[in-house]
C-alpha cells in the first residue's frame, strides 16, 4: 500500500485486515466479502498455506487477478508442488489469473501502479521483467545513480504458475510506454512459447537478457529460487539469438544495454562505418561486429576524397575510418566525419568507437549540432571514465 499511496495511485485502494479500522489513512476491511464496489485485482500478502481459500474467495467476489507475493510453492519441493496446484485449481475454478507466486510484484509507473514500495523510481520507457526482486532493486539504485533512465513496468514472474515470460514480453512488447524490454531469466516454463513471441516483440522493438544458470550451481540455485527449469545455458543463448534477443554476459550490463538501445535509431541494414581515433579500438570494433553478423560497409570514393580533404594525411580514410588525431583540436571534425559517412549510400549505420580522453566532452557537444539531428544513421560511442562524471 505505501506504494500506491505515495504515488497518488487515482483507483480504489480496499485493505483487508481483520485486526484494523485504517491502514496509511484509508478504510479497512474485514474480509474480501466486506468489500465495496467493484476491486479488479487483489495483492496478497498472507502465508502460503491461506492463498488457495483467498484465491476462491477473489474468484467469489468477481476479482480477475491476484498477485502473490508468498513463497513456499513449487521451489520448495513436492509438498509446495502440491499446494500450487490446488491453488491454480481454485483459480481456474473461478476465472482468477495469477502473478506469482513467489513474485516480488509487480509496478505501472505511467498508471502509478506501485506494489513494490520502491521510492523515487523515475517513470520512462524501460520495461523490466525479472525473476529476482533484489535484481530489480538493483536496476532501481543504478538508475536513481544516473538519473537518465526510467521504467515502464515490472513484473516479477515468480514461479510462473499461470502468466509467463512469454505473456508479460508480449505485453511489454504492445506497451505503448515501452520502448525497451529487460529481462533477468532464470528458466522458462515454455522456451518455446518464449521464442516464438521474442521473434514477434523484437521485430518492433529491443529485447535484453540477462540469463543465470550458466553452470551447473547456478542452475541448481535457480531451481531452488523460482523452481525454474534452466536447461543447457549455452544452447538458450544461441537460441534467444536467434530470436533477435541481445543476450548480455553479466548483470551490470543490463541498463546500459538497455538505455543505449532505446535511444538508437532503428538501422537500414547490416553495413556499418567505423570512425575511430586509434587503429586499435577500430580493430577490435571490426571484430565484435563481425561476431554480431554485421559487415563494413565499402566507402565510395566520393565519401573517401571527401574525407581526406578534411583529415590529416596520415588518417586512414578505408572502413574503419582512423582520424589519427585529426579531430583534437576541431572536435566539430569527428561530426563532419559522421555527417559525411552516414551520407554514403552504401553505409546503413555508423559506429563510433574510442577513448577521447580529454577531449571527450568537446566530442560529445560537437555531436549535438543542427547538422547531426536530421541524419538517419545511428551511433555507439563510449563514455568517459567514472572520475570524469
Amino acid at each position: 500500500m505505501v506504494g500506491l499511496v505515495k504515488d497518488g495511485y487515482k483507483g480504489d485502494i480496499y485493505p483487508v485486515n481483520p485486526k484494523a479500522d485504517m491502514i496509511l489513512g484509508v478504510k479497512a476491511w474485514p474480509s474480501v466479502t466486506a468489500i465495496p464496489g467493484n476491486p479488479q485485482l487483489a495483492l496478497i500478502c498472507t502465508p502460503a498455506a491461506t492463498v488457495p481459500a483467498l484465491i476462491a474467495e477473489c474468484g467469489r467476489r468477481g476479482i480477475k487477478g491476484a498477485v502473490i507475493l508468498a513463497s513456499g510453492f513449487a521451489e520448495i519441493g513436492d509438498e509446495g508442488a502440491a499446494l500450487e496446484r490446488e491453488m491454480m485449481a481454485r483459480a481456474e475454478a473461478h476465472g482468477v489469473r495469477i502473478i506469482g507466486p513467489n513474485t516480488s510484484g509487480v509496478f505501472n509507473l505511467h498508471h502509478r501502479i506501485n506494489l513494490l514500495a520502491l521510492d523515487n523510481v523515475k517513470a520512462g520507457d524501460v520495461g523490466i521483467i525479472s525473476q529476482s526482486g533484489n535484481m530489480l532493486l538493483s536496476l532501481a539504485l543504478e538508475a536513481q545513480h544516473n538519473g537518465q533512465v526510467g521504467f515502464s513496468t515490472y513484473v516479477g514472474p515468480g514461479n510462473q504458475s499461470d502468466i509467463g515470460f512469454n505473456d508479460y514480453l508480449r505485453y511489454l512488447g504492445e506497451d505503448e510506454n515501452t520502448r525497451v524490454a529487460a529481462l533477468y531469466v532464470e528458466g522458462f516454463r515454455d522456451g518455446s512459447k518464449f521464442l516464438q513471441v521474442a521473434r514477434d516483440v523484437t521485430a518492433m522493438k529491443p529485447v535484453v537478457v540477462y540469463k543465470s544458470g550458466s553452470t551447473e550451481q547456478g542452475q541448481k540455485a535457480a531451481s531452488s529460487h523460482t523452481g525454474a527449469l534452466a536447461g543447457s545455458y549455452a544452447m538458450t543463448v544461441d537460441l534467444l539469438r536467434q530470436a533477435g534477443v541481445s543476450v548480455v554476459q553479466y548483470s551490470d550490463e543490463i541498463l546500459p544495454v538497455a538505455e543505449g538501445l532505446g535511444l538508437l535509431q532503428k538501422a537500414r541494414g547490416k553495413r556499418v562505418a567505423v570512425i575511430s581515433d586509434g587503429g586499435g579500438q577500430a580493430t577490435i570494433a571490426s571484430d565484435r561486429l563481425a561476431e554480431a553478423g554485421l559487415e563494413l560497409a565499402e566507402l565510395s570514393d566520393t565519401t573517401r576524397q571527401r574525407l581526406r580533404d578534411i583529415l590529416i594525411p596520415q588518417a586512414s580514410t578505408v572502413n574503419p575510418v582512423d582520424v589519427a588525431g585529426s579531430t583534437d583540436a576541431h572536435p566539430s571534425l569527428l561530426a563532419t566525419c559522421m555527417e559525411i559517412v552516414a551520407e554514403d549510400d552504401n553505409v546503413d549505420s555508423v559506429f563510433l568507437v574510442g577513448m577521447f580522453g580529454g577531449y571527450s566532452i568537446r566530442f560529445a557537444e560537437s555531436l549535438l549540432g543542427d547538422e547531426m539531428r536530421g541524419a538517419e544513421a545511428w551511433w555507439i560511442f563510449p563514455r568517459p571514465p567514472p572520475s570524469r562524471w
